[in-house]
């Protein structure tokens, strides 16, 4: 009989490339979380996947995600930046909050395996230079916290790079010409980051780390196709598009939250995913090429911020 997986944030970036993935592999019994089951988004799903299943859970309800976890073999789990949507609700770690229910909720119902989307303490690798990165620091909590329920349940971790789609949202027509697109970051240009087409290709590590449970236990398994600078993207956009477009460095202060300049201050020093390489040898083992710049700008079918 197929394995049942229950995925946290089916209609979501991250779950709804782990729903994409191993709905096509065939392999597996899905149930997709989500708020709210009559959603666009939720019956967009039920239209493009059969089989799928929906459940209504909500993080900050233990009772809804253990009725969701009833009879699942393995779970994803995924926590959000910033759920509420409403700043001041940072100074309560909500998201280690969710990230623990998910553990626990799954424990209680006889989970065997969970996948959880982590990431490096940024405070550790920065040797406590930028402890304030908040998002960083309560999924590494999570991540630390199913390592200690290892008698209870199988961890497996996967860290999500950079977002391409960042770059669209980071994005602006220049004001000197109003045709130019300017891809704003407050990194240096020759920056490296690991890149990756969330939809496309998180969903594929997570089905190589289900197909491949005793290498990937307990292990870090990066999703990202490679280290890329800026120009990389920008090149790529204009190669695609035939658009001109230029790379632009912002002050760190535009940010605004002292989160969000203390996470790009640490990535400029120490990278993200802590300048490790390991994981593109590992990515020419894959049976699924992971996206480049040039195939996420192909697929995107993006041609700049409206007018």
């Amino acid at each position: 009989m197929s394995k049942s997986i229950a995925i946290v944030g089916a209609t979501g970036l991250q779950g709804g490339s782990v729903l994409k993935a191993l709905h096509a592999t065939g392999k597996y019994r899905i149930r997709g979380l989500t708020r709210d089951t009559t959603s666009a988004s939720a019956k967009t799903v039920l239209e493009k996947y059969p089989g799928v299943e929906l459940a209504k859970a909500d993080l900050d309800d233990i009772a809804s995600l253990r009725q969701a976890f009833k009879g699942a073999d393995i779970v994803f789990g995924v926590t959000q930046f910033n759920p509420t949507g409403k700043l001041q609700d940072r100074d309560r770690d909500q998201e280690y909050e969710h990230g623990k229910a998910i553990v626990d909720a799954a424990i209680a119902e006889g989970v065997k395996s969970l996948v959880f989307s982590s990431l490096d303490s940024m405070k550790v690798n920065s040797h406590g230079k930028y402890p304030g990165v908040k998002h960083f620091e309560s999924k590494h909590k999570v991540e630390e916290y199913i390592s200690s329920k290892a008698d209870q349940i199988r961890g497996y971790f996967v860290y999500v790079g950079f977002y391409m789609d960042n770059y669209v949202n980071f994005s602006r027509l220049s004001p000197e010409d109003g045709k130019t697109v300017e891809f704003t970051f407050p990194l240096k240009p020759t920056t490296k980051l690991p890149l990756v087409d969330t939809a496309n290709d998180v969903g594929y590590v997570v089905s190589y780390i289900l197909d491949h449970p005793e290498e990937c236990l307990e292990t870090v398994i990066e999703a990202s196709s490679g280290y890329y600078e800026a120009q990389d993207m920008v090149n790529a956009f204009t190669e695609v598009t035939g658009i001109p477009a230029r790379y632009v460095q912002i002050p760190y202060e535009y940010l605004g939250m002292e989160e969000m300049v203390q996470m790009f201050k640490g990535i400029e020093e120490f990278g993200l995913f802590n300048g490790r390489t390991e994981f593109i040898e590992r990515c020419k083992e894959y049976d699924h090429k992971l996206t480049t710049p040039t195939e996420f700008w192909k697929n995107r079918g993006w041609t700049g911020p409206a007018k």
